[in-house]
C-alpha cells in the first residue's frame, strides 16, 4: 500500500499546479507571435504582439468581435468574410486544428495578410475555445507578387520573340517551348516530350539523325553557350526548313533558340547559282567569239560554191539547207554574244538558260 503524501508534499504539488497557468501567462504576454482566444466566435483574449499587429492601444477595442469584423468585407478569393471565417473556425472545431491564410485590417483600415493557425481548446457546442496565432506574412507574399511578375515578364519576352525558343531539362524531357517555336516547326509540347521524339520527327533520315544528335552531345559536354549551328529540319506539316539552333547548355537545363533561315539559305544558293551561270555564260561568249571567224568564212566558201553550181544541179537543194543551218548558228552565236541577263526555261525536267528571252536580240 502506497504511503500517504505528506503535507509539505501536498503542499509543494499544489504550488506547481499553480505555476502552470502563470508560466503559460508569461508565455502568452511575452510571445512575438500575435495570440488571441476565440471564445463562441468572438475575440476575448489577445495578447499585446496582437494589438501592435492591428494597431490597437486598448485591448477592449477588439474583444467580443467576430474576426470578420477586423478584415474586410471580402477576401482575395471572392467569398464573404464572415462566411468563410465561420467555414474555418468550423474546420478547426472538427479537425482539433487548420491552418490558413486570411486578410485582416488594422484599425486605420490597412489591409494585410496573415497566416493563421487555429487550434481547438474546447469542442463543446455551447463553449467552444480556440487559440488563434497570427503571423504577418506580407514580406512573405511581397516576394511571392515579386517572383509572379517576373515570370510574368519573363513570360511576355519569350511569347513576344521573333525566334523559337525551347527549355529541356537534364533527362531530355521538354519543360517548354514558345508560341513561335510552334509557327516555325509546326510542334507543340504535346507533339516533342522529349529530345528523342524531337529528333524522330524533326531529323527522319537517320544519317542526318546522327550528325544533329553528335552535335548536341558534343555541345552538352561543355557547359555555357554552345556553338551555332545550322541543320535542316521536317516539320510537323512535311515541309523542310533551314534552322539556326544557338543553345545555352547549364547544370540541370538546356535552353535552345532556334531561327528559321530557310529565305536566306535560298537566296545564297540562288546567287551561287547565278554566279555559277553566270561564269559559264561569259566562257559561252568567249566561245561565240572565237567561232565567229570561221561561221564567217564558211558563209564565204559557201557562197562561192553557189556561184559556181546552177539551180538545176542535183544538190542544189540539199547545199540549200546548209544555209539554213548556217544562219541559225549564226543567230545563236549572236544571242549568246548579246546576253543582258538571266533567264531559264524548262527542259527534259532540268533548267536550261532561255536565250530567246536572255537576249536582247529577239531576232
Amino acid at each position: 500500500m502506497a504511503e500517504k503524501p505528506s503535507y509539505e508534499d501536498l503542499e509543494h504539488r499544489i504550488f506547481q499546479l499553480e505555476q502552470v497557468p502563470q508560466k503559460y501567462h508569461i508565455l502568452f504576454e511575452k510571445s512575438k507571435d500575435a495570440i488571441l482566444i476565440i471564445e463562441n466566435e468572438k475575440f476575448v483574449d489577445c495578447n499585446p504582439a496582437a494589438m501592435d499587429m492591428l494597431g490597437y492601444k486598448n485591448k477592449s477595442e477588439l474583444l467580443k468581435m467576430h474576426p470578420s469584423e477586423m478584415s474586410p468585407s471580402h477576401q482575395s478569393d471572392g467569398k464573404d468574410s464572415f462566411t468563410k471565417a465561420e467555414i474555418m473556425m468550423g474546420l478547426a472545431v472538427k479537425n482539433g486544428s487548420h491552418i490558413f491564410e486570411w486578410e485582416h485590417k488594422r484599425a486605420n483600415g490597412e489591409i494585410f495578410p496573415v497566416e493563421v493557425l487555429l487550434t481547438t481548446i474546447s469542442d463543446q457546442k455551447d463553449h467552444q475555445v480556440i487559440h488563434t496565432v497570427w503571423r504577418d506574412i506580407t514580406h512573405r507574399k511581397q516576394a511571392e507578387n515579386a517572383r509572379l511578375k517576373e515570370k510574368e515578364t519573363l513570360s511576355t519576352i519569350l511569347e513576344s520573340t521573333p525566334h523559337g525558343i525551347a527549355m529541356i531539362d537534364g533527362d531530355g524531357k521538354y519543360l517548354y517551348i514558345n508560341s513561335y517555336f510552334t509557327k516555325i516547326t509546326g510542334y507543340a509540347l504535346e507533339d516533342i516530350p522529349t529530345k528523342e521524339d524531337w529528333f524522330k520527327k524533326a531529323y527522319p533520315d537517320s544519317d542526318h539523325r546522327k550528325k544533329a544528335s553528335q552535335a548536341w552531345g558534343n555541345d552538352s559536354n561543355h557547359p555555357g553557350h554552345g556553338k551555332n549551328r545550322e541543320f535542316k529540319i521536317r516539320c510537323k506539316n512535311g515541309r523542310s526548313k533551314y534552322i539556326e539552333f544557338r543553345s545555352t547548355f547549364l547544370k540541370d537545363l538546356k535552353i535552345s533558340v532556334l531561327t528559321d533561315v530557310t529565305v536566306r539559305k535560298q537566296s545564297e544558293e540562288m546567287f551561287r547559282e547565278k554566279d555559277r551561270l553566270q561564269g559559264v555564260l561569259e566562257l559561252s561568249g568567249a566561245v561565240c567569239h572565237e567561232m565567229n571567224q570561221p561561221l564567217m568564212s564558211i558563209q564565204g566558201y559557201f557562197d562561192l560554191i553557189l556561184m559556181d553550181i546552177s539551180s538545176r544541179h542535183p544538190l542544189y537543194s540539199k547545199i540549200g539547207k546548209i544555209q539554213v543551218q548556217i544562219d541559225r548558228l549564226s543567230n545563236i552565236t549572236k544571242k549568246l554574244m548579246e546576253i543582258s541577263k538571266y533567264e531559264t526555261k524548262d527542259y527534259l525536267k532540268e533548267k536550261i538558260v532561255d536565250l530567246a528571252k536572255a537576249s536582247n536580240n529577239n531576232i
